[in-house]
């Protein structure tokens, strides 16, 4: 579904809020909605709810926001996803994800587009990591060059630089994915490449501080991630 006046019924923002207040630990979830779904400053929001049994059980939401990078527009893609605890797979937005975000771009072709946003789990940064070719910071950008560190700079202003990534690609959230102890020490010790990154670049993840990523959406992205998954696959 997408934006559009008094887009959510009361009793749909009441299952949201259940959604929320069950996946985020440290946060107002009723504020949390306000602010994400509701709240002006987005120019668009597309949303994908998932249902069992009748009742929602898990969301994802992109927003489209405009803002000034050199004097030129572009745009901003955030996110934010959640799901009951006996609901989470890896992956499950993934596919909604990239086809509202480069469906946007084919439809806009010559705007700047990037996905730039907190991501508050390794799982989430995995799931969207593993499928893109360039995505700042990454298991293969090491270092970030003088460019990537300006857009940190323009889409991450509050944030503050990772020991392991000279950016500012850390947040102080104040709110944490609600992991328990057994998936926390998974996490942790975790030898898939995308989730060591993660934790080693943002350690704290599970107590309020997540991690700055931003995905340039363009045809080279296209194009190298279509690479890369052909690769994968054959």
């Amino acid at each position: 579904m997408n934006q559009e006046k008094d887009w959510l019924s009361p009793g749909l923002q009441a299952q949201l809020v259940r959604v929320i207040a069950a996946s985020f630990g440290g946060v107002d979830a009723r504020a949390y909605l306000t602010k994400y779904f509701l709240a002006d400053g987005p120019f668009a929001r597309t949303l994908r709810l998932y249902f069992a049994e009748g009742s929602c059980v898990g969301y994802c939401l992109l927003t489209f926001t405009r803002r000034e990078l050199g004097g030129k527009s572009l745009v901003v893609i955030g996110a934010s996803a959640a799901f009951l605890p006996e609901y989470r797979k890896g992956g499950r937005t993934l596919g909604f994800s990239l086809t509202r975000a480069f469906g946007y771009w084919l439809r806009h072709p010559f705007e700047r587009l990037y996905y730039a946003d907190t991501m508050l789990s390794p799982a989430m940064y995995r799931a969207i990591v593993k499928h893109t070719a360039i995505a700042y910071p990454s298991p293969h950008s090491p270092e970030p060059d003088a460019a990537t560190a300006g857009l940190f700079e323009t889409f991450n202003p509050d944030g503050r630089i990772s020991p392991h990534y000279k950016a500012l690609c850390l947040v102080d959230t104040g709110r944490f994915t609600a992991y328990d102890e057994t998936a926390l020490n998974a996490l942790k010790s975790s030898a898939k490449p995308e989730i060591a990154c993660y934790c080693r670049l943002n350690p704290d993840f599970h107590s309020g501080v997540a991690l700055f990523v931003i995905i340039p959406v363009s045809m080279k992205q296209l194009l190298r991630s279509a690479w890369k998954f052909c690769r994968a696959w054959f």
